[in-house]
């Protein structure tokens, strides 16, 4: 008789929470639909958007708009060919991307350390995982290639991982031209960053401590105490516009940003990543903060994209109200260290 009522009980409670499972399974199912349906809606208006961009879209507000929400998926390639316009230097460049790959595999002086980076290159990705697989190949073509195309920087590490998120959505010609474009059109001018001697990294280096002392003082002054210094976590911050050091998806989001407004980004995503962990960061030692904020970092953004975007944009609207959201010219800079 006592088991019969233990049956019951187990029976009654196990109908009770399949009904409460069935509730949250159709609630799941029916946000997995609404987000599918939304995903669907904006590839379609991108798609629109795309086939008028010259006529239509170019630099309009909308197409803005429409970047800080995120690029979808299928058309992240194409908006960021348009955003650097690829097919344009191309266009100028015929036949060049092939003629720096040969001249590379008999001229280049960087093969060695390309082919070690290319190794170990975002090995966790599908894309990059087979040694020597073609993903591999393509960006070790890359980099020979720009390593005697644009023999001021040649090939620095750093370079390896930009090439490759350019690759994810791009093709090899594509991808090469878009880096040449990132390191040399005035918007994003990555160039100052990986020749000899870093000028580029150094002024915004400087300019970040600047915000740091009048946005987030306590934070800065404790910093100051651990003897945590900018140039310990910001290298890869500024180099590869937080590759590595923001969730996968995140860092997709802050490179459509990036190859849309350009290198003020930079600065806004490092004062707004140091504001969003900033009590975590105020009770940490030296040893804490180093491992943090060059590898914890991005695994701990506990919100979702969408949140540290809008705190991003709010923080890029705030810098450039104080004129703070990029640092002084090359000149002014150098004047003022002398």
């Amino acid at each position: 008789m006592k088991k019969d009522i233990e049956l019951l009980i187990a029976e009654e409670r196990a109908e009770i929470i399949s009904k409460y499972d069935k509730v949250i399974n159709t609630l799941i199912c029916f946000l997995c639909s609404q987000h599918k349906l939304q995903e669907i809606e904006r590839a379609e208006k991108w798609l629109k958007m795309v086939k008028k961009w010259d006529q239509k879209y170019h630099n309009s507000e909308k197409m803005m708009k429409r970047v800080y929400k995120g690029i979808p998926l299928q058309l992240r390639g194409q908006a960021w060919a348009l955003l650097l316009e690829v097919e344009k230097v191309k266009e100028q460049n015929q036949g060049k991307y092939e003629a720096m790959k040969k001249q590379a595999r008999l001229h280049s002086t960087e093969i060695k350390q390309i082919d070690l980076d290319v190794n170990r290159t975002f090995r966790n990705h599908v894309m990059f995982m087979e040694r020597f697989g073609v993903k591999q190949k393509a960006l070790f073509d890359v980099l020979t290639a720009y390593s005697v195309y644009n023999k001021e920087v040649s090939y620095c590490q750093g370079m390896s991982q930009i090439a490759a998120i350019l690759l994810m959505y791009l093709n090899e010609e594509d991808a090469f031209w878009a880096l040449s474009q990132l390191l040399t059109n005035q918007k994003h001018a990555m160039h100052g960053f990986f020749i000899p001697g870093f000028p580029k990294l150094q002024r915004f280096q400087a300019h970040h401590d600047q915000i740091l002392a009048k946005l987030l003082p306590k934070l800065k002054r404790h910093m100051d105490k651990e003897q945590m210094t900018t140039g310990i976590y910001t290298t890869k911050w500024f180099l590869q516009c937080f590759i590595d050091r923001t969730p996968f998806t995140l860092t997709l989001r802050l490179w459509d940003i990036y190859i849309l407004e350009g290198e003020r980004i930079l600065t806004a995503m490092a004062y707004t990543a140091l504001r969003i962990h900033k009590k975590r960061l105020l009770k940490m030692s030296l040893e804490d903060l180093r491992e943090f904020l060059q590898e914890s970092i991005s695994s701990s953004f506990h919100q979702n994209d969408d949140t540290v975007i809008e705190q991003l944009q709010a923080a890029m609207a705030d810098l450039r109200k104080m004129k703070l959201d990029l640092p002084p010219p090359c000149m002014l800079y150098y004047l003022a260290h002398l």
